[in-house]
């Protein structure tokens, strides 16, 4: 009898114990709603949630995250054959988070998303930085799935052993974007020719800013067309809620006092009750945001149709602000898209009018956007642009002028990207600045082009600007008719002599009587005997990832055929030449650290190469500009061994050309047939 009541002192003492601890663990606290049981951490920078916990929660919500970094998705195809645990990395968009350092199994992982241009993309991903394998990392992002697994998406701040990494993440109710007006323009653009196919679209000194689900703006490629969409489909939540914003100007500096825009719109029919864009005058005051509605007449009701917009801003003279592209959304089934481009505003008067009159042609004049080392539209395929060009933040407007290098030995040039002119009088005018304190020079012209791609006689305008000082910024306008249709070079020489660093800023083209064949743009599609890497039959538009694993893809900037997956071989047969060839050339490389591949090109439906095969096959070299996820690649450099090239016998109308990978991926991209 004693031991039994020894044993139920023992038991209400251990009761007791329990009841009266203040330190209960957090699986026993009272949920609040919405909560999810067993949730580790509140989800904020202070107490992130858990691997374990963000699996949970995959509603949408926006929240901190914490786990070591232990791998990524290689192949977003094959998502969880392609999970790495151990270097080389080669996939920069997404982490894989887990709360063990040595997490070799996907499923135990949360899967992160680093969006390309930020700095969470460039301090984070593992291909450029294996040192940060194993270390501990917390992310504020949108918990919903990345390529099938828990995910954090849209990530906009980190940690990484407890340091700051692209910012603190905290929102100032007051400025809920992030405005600063401290350094406003007098012009701006956005074309969105740097586009990356469902990657968060981010451009120097503008805002793309989730408030609410997680959804940015996002780049979209639709053949050779690019632009920015949000959109609210398939996302996780209810409510959307996001903003893209252009740098702070002074409404009086820009032209007319109006920002233009194209704008269209998909799915309206079904969803137009549950989606919205409006577009505002934002400003700070006092370093408070306020927005002021825009009146925005014709908003597109038609799907896939580009109507062209405006923004007036008269009522605001002599105020400093911002437009803003707000996207809201209800729903995530029945969801409204709307998509932006060509996003402008006219160019600055800031000491001196613009010269010229008429329709502006050019849509980087102000040298804002630059890819692979060159502004956007100024990079010739001929010789006529023969300087070494840097990107410059000494500008005369926007963020950016393009610096000239000098050479006492020789002319030096830049050139544009070529365009073919209708008949018509044009004037060209630019503004100078030297880049150091020894004076520059600089002479406006232009140089036809050939159609085998040769500059002919150069153009130039009677007059060179001499002594040009890095003090204040100079402008001249040339003008020069041309009688017919004709493709050109806008060139600006910097000369021999003095041969010093020289600065371009806000470049314009004008016509009143002319224009660009096709339509706006400065830069038409390529002519196929001149670029290289454009394919003159048709390539793949669809994908086909269950039985011959063949996908559309875009190498270079053209049309292009990704064959096979990670493991898996893939095949693809055109459609018929439609006459008879004799001659087949292509490019073809193999997917980073595959040597191994090969490719096996046949021809079908008749004829044969030289000698009488049907078939050839090729070793295919490794690139690594073919690697990671999404559908755009860049092959740099392409070398004498990745060309190809056949004699055709006894083609027909009916022929056809089929390419298959042995075991491996491959790229097949320039295929001509002549």
């Amino acid at each position: 009898m004693k031991k039994i009541l020894n044993a139920l002192f023992m038991t209400l003492l251990a009761v007791f114990t329990f009841s009266s601890c203040s330190d209960v663990p957090a699986p026993y606290d009272i949920l609040g709603e919405g909560d999810v049981p067993g949730l580790t951490g509140d989800g904020t920078k202070e107490n992130p949630y858990s691997i374990e916990a963000a699996q949970q929660k995959q509603d949408g919500t926006i929240a901190w995250v914490q786990g070591y970094i232990v791998g990524t998705i290689e192949n977003y195809e094959d998502p969880s054959g392609s999970a790495k645990f151990a270097a080389p990395f080669t996939a920069k968009n997404n982490l894989l988070i887990a709360e063990s350092a040595t997490e070799t199994n996907v499923k135990n992982c949360v899967c992160v998303q680093l969006s390309s241009g930020t700095e969470l993309y460039s301090k984070l991903n593992l291909a450029e930085n294996a040192a940060n394998l194993g270390h501990i990392l917390a992310i504020q992002g949108s918990l919903e799935k990345f390529y099938g697994f828990p995910g954090v998406k849209s990530t906009t701040a980190a940690t990484l052993d407890g340091k700051d990494v692209g910012g603190s993440g905290e929102t100032d109710p007051d400025n809920p974007l992030g405005l600063d007006d401290s350094n406003p323009v007098n012009s701006f653009s956005a074309t969105f020719d740097d586009a990356v196919n469902n990657n968060d679209y981010l451009l120097a000194n503008w805002y793309n800013v989730a408030v609410t689900g997680g959804r940015r703006w996002q780049g979209k490629v639709f053949n050779a067309d690019k632009y920015i969409q949000a959109t609210s489909y398939n996302a996780s939540g209810s409510s959307f809620e996001c903003w893209f914003v252009t740098p702070a100007f002074k409404v009086d500096e820009i032209a007319d006092k109006t920002v233009s825009f194209k704008c269209a719109v998909y799915n309206y029919a079904t969803a137009a009750a549950n989606s919205n864009l409006e577009v505002y005058f934002l400003k700070l005051v006092n370093g408070k945001m306020e927005s002021n509605k825009l009146t925005i007449d014709g908003m597109p009701t038609t799907d896939n149709t580009w109507v062209s917009l405006e923004a007036k801003l008269d009522s605001y003279a002599g105020q400093t602000g911002f437009v803003g592209f707000k996207y809201t959304s209800t729903s995530s089934t029945e969801a409204l898209s709307y998509r932006l481009d060509d996003i402008q505003a006219g160019k600055g008067q800031g000491g001196g009018e613009t010269p010229g009159e008429g329709t502006e042609l050019l849509t980087n004049g102000g040298f804002e956007n630059w890819t692979d080392g060159y502004p956007v539209g100024w990079k010739s395929v001929s010789t006529a642009g023969n300087a070494t060009l840097e990107q410059s933040t000494d500008k005369r407007s926007g963020t950016y002028s393009v610096l000239v290098k000098g050479d006492p030995s020789s002319n030096k040039r830049l050139g544009s990207t070529e365009m073919t002119l209708k008949a018509g009088t044009y004037v060209f005018s630019a503004y100078f600045k030297a880049a150091t304190a020894d004076k520059a020079g600089a002479r406006l012209g232009y140089v036809p082009i050939g159609d085998d791609g040769t500059p002919g006689n150069y153009a130039y305008d009677a007059d060179y600007v001499n002594d040009i000082t890095n003090t204040d910024w100079v402008t001249k306008s040339y003008t020069f008719t041309l009688t017919g249709e004709q493709k050109i070079c806008l060139v600006v020489m910097n000369p021999k002599s003095p041969g010093k660093d020289l600065l371009i800023d806000d470049a314009s083209l004008k016509t009143e009587d002319g224009g660009i064949v096709g339509g706006g743009g400065v830069e038409p599609e390529p002519d196929p005997d001149l670029e290289p890497y454009e394919s003159d039959i048709v390539m793949p538009t669809t994908s086909d990832s269950k039985v011959d694993f063949y996908y559309n893809c875009t190498i270079n900037g053209f049309a292009s055929l990704k064959l096979g997956k990670n493991g898996t071989a893939g095949t693809w047969t055109s459609d018929a030449l439609g006459v008879v060839k004799t001659k087949l050339s292509f490019y073809s490389v193999a997917w980073t650290g595959k040597n191994d591949t090969s490719l096996t090109v046949e021809i079908v439906g008749g004829g044969t190469f030289e000698g009488g095969e049907v078939s050839k096959t090729v070793n295919l070299a490794a690139n690594t500009g073919f690697s990671g996820s999404g559908s755009t690649f860049t092959i740099v450099p392409v070398v004498d061994t990745d060309y190809h090239e056949y004699t055709l016998i006894g083609t027909t109308a009916n022929s056809k050309i089929k390419f298959s990978t042995d075991k491996e991926r491959g790229a097949v991209f320039g295929v001509k047939v002549k």
